[in-house]
């Protein structure tokens, strides 16, 4: 993790503008003409092994390429529209083992060439000292695409890449787990066609095939490969190795959609492995949602409320927006969740945003789904709303079950919350294994009027709750139980339910009686509520939208 955050002052499209990056991977999205390889470029300008005294100097990667940030890689300037002075942005940091300083400012300047005019160069916008230009951390920029056409091998020099034992199988196996091949015989190397040093292509050779029949696909996974073993090499021959930046560019060229999962799963982890950071741009869908999943992973086991460079994953969206003057401008903004992540497909796309759903919750009544609302409400600093819905159907747990049962979707994908008297019921027992193995029912916590009656019945307790929950002065123990003065073995569930409706009209507000009950029981809250979010995310991941973050 090098990289926290990067704020734009100007740079074309680009105006007052910032973003956040994953600690690991990130993605970079938008529609074409969004700037995307743009960003890319300002993220590995300012960094290289220049210094001749680093450890580093001089390591190349396996295919060749030195570490170092090469500007024509990166940008294409037009004469025209980039003028000098008017490109300027800063990279804020994680820490300071690559720089003294927690950020670092760039902006274009004339690099003067004798009898020529200047030429645009980004520079250290502190600093015009030689060696001031660069931080000095390794980088390397990928883009994946055939640089040449297949009908141009001839011009192309080849050599088999120098891996070794260990290397070679870490390659294959890798090759072969993203792109689904089962088998692979003979003799087995990995090649390397090479123009010039950013037009590279590498294959697989063996039996069968060799680098000149091997896909565009399988070529672009083996070169990802071979980046990545490159950086593991760094971290396992230098102890000051402090990590190291990948940056590619349409990670999704050429693969279809299993191979595209599948290598964002293979990023993330050799990210944590060597310590990379990996940004990406991509147009993918599939891609998208795979990082989604990890974000949704993450923030489920971290919760939701750091900051987003404190997470392993993060997705950047570019959009287009127009100002006053009608001059297009990109505004970048980060994607969090799947609802953000299907409102920005839907820009790329240009179609009108429709918000998902959610999970539904079933309950047997509507004070039943008003507890269980407020005690979320109350436990979770989210807003419920955003994640589920409560429906409002009021059918008994054995027409719960029957739906269940013929699976009908609907009461197999939402979360279906019986009531705590249920498995007193004679009923109960031929249903129970079947409910019990059930991933998406549960109980609630209390039988809701028996239990808050029984509390209040406490004359201790009713003192408790008149003192310090009640707001009408006027209530005492005898207006509560006016029609209630038995013990509570003598009531009936109706009774129950009438004392429970005269108590809300006394108060004007339920909630004030939940909250006590609450309060008396948070054991009881807190296994309710870890057991409701189990079974909420297994149904979310299972969706693919966002999870609860876990208590």
């Amino acid at each position: 993790m090098i990289i926290k955050s990067v704020e734009i002052e100007k740079f074309r499209a680009f105006q007052n503008v910032e973003f956040s990056l994953g600690k690991r991977i990130t993605a970079i999205s938008g529609r074409n003409a969004t700037q995307k390889t743009t960003v890319l470029g300002m993220l590995g300008q300012p960094f290289t092994i220049s210094q001749t005294d680093h450890p580093l100097y001089g390591s190349k990667t396996i295919d060749g390429y030195n570490f170092k940030s090469q500007f024509k890689e990166k940008f294409k300037i037009s004469p025209k529209h980039d003028k000098i002075g008017e490109h300027r942005w800063k990279i804020n940091l994680y820490n300071t083992s690559i720089s003294k300083d927690s950020s670092y400012t760039i902006e274009s300047i004339a690099r003067k060439q004798k009898g020529k005019e200047p030429e645009l160069r980004f520079w250290n916008a502190k600093s015009r000292a030689k060696g001031a230009g660069f931080l000095q951390a390794p980088v390397y920029f990928l883009s994946l695409s055939r640089l040449f056409p297949i009908g141009e091998s001839g011009k192309t020099k080849t050599y088999i890449s120098k891996l070794t034992d260990e290397e070679l199988v870490y390659c294959i196996d890798h090759y072969r787990k993203i792109l689904s091949i089962k088998n692979i015989s003979g003799e087995i190397n990995i090649g390397i066609e090479k123009a010039t040093v950013s037009r590279t292509f590498t294959g697989v050779s063996d039996d069968i095939h060799d680098i000149f029949t091997n896909s565009a696909g399988e070529g672009n996974i083996v070169r990802i490969i071979l980046a990545i073993l490159s950086f593991k090499r760094l971290k396992e021959k230098f102890t000051n190795y402090k990590g190291g930046i990948l940056l590619i560019d349409e990670l999704d060229a050429t693969l279809y959609g299993f191979s595209q999962k599948k290598l964002v799963d293979y990023l993330y982890q050799s990210a944590k492995d060597y310590n990379i950071q990996i940004i990406f741009t991509t147009h993918s869908p599939i891609i998208l949602r795979q990082v989604n999943k990890h974000q949704r992973q993450e923030r489920a086991r971290k919760g939701i409320n750091l900051p987003i460079f404190a997470y392993d994953s993060a997705i950047v969206y570019l959009e287009p927006e127009y100002n006053k003057e009608g001059i297009r401008l990109i505004k970048p903004r980060n994607i969090n969740t799947s609802r953000e992540l299907n409102q920005a497909l839907n820009d790329i796309n240009l179609t009108v945003f429709k918000p998902e759903n959610g999970i539904n919750v079933y309950c047997e009544d509507e004070h039943a789904a008003s507890f269980v609302k407020f005690l979320l409400n109350r436990e979770m600093e989210i807003n419920i709303e955003l994640y589920m819905q409560f429906v409002s159907v009021n059918l008994g747990w054995s027409n719960y079950i029957q739906l269940y049962e013929r699976n009908i979707p609907e009461f197999r994908n939402n979360i279906i919350l019986l009531d705590a008297d249920v498995p007193k019921m004679k009923e109960y027992k031929k249903k129970r294994q079947m409910i019990e193995e059930a991933d998406n029912i549960t109980f609630l916590p209390v039988e809701i009027e028996k239990g808050i009656f029984a509390l209040l019945k406490d004359y201790g307790k009713f003192n408790e709750f008149q003192e310090k929950y009640s707001n009408v002065s006027a209530l005492n123990y005898d207006i509560c139980f006016n029609e209630w003065a038995w013990d509570i073995n003598k009531y009936e569930s109706v009774d129950f339910k009438n004392w429970f409706t005269h108590m809300e009209a006394i108060l004007g507000d339920r909630t004030i009686l939940f909250r006590f009950w609450m309060d008396k029981n948070q054991e009881k809250v807190d296994t309710f509520l870890n057991n409701f979010v189990h079974i909420f995310n297994v149904l979310a991941e299972q969706l693919e939208i966002d999870t609860l973050p876990v208590l």
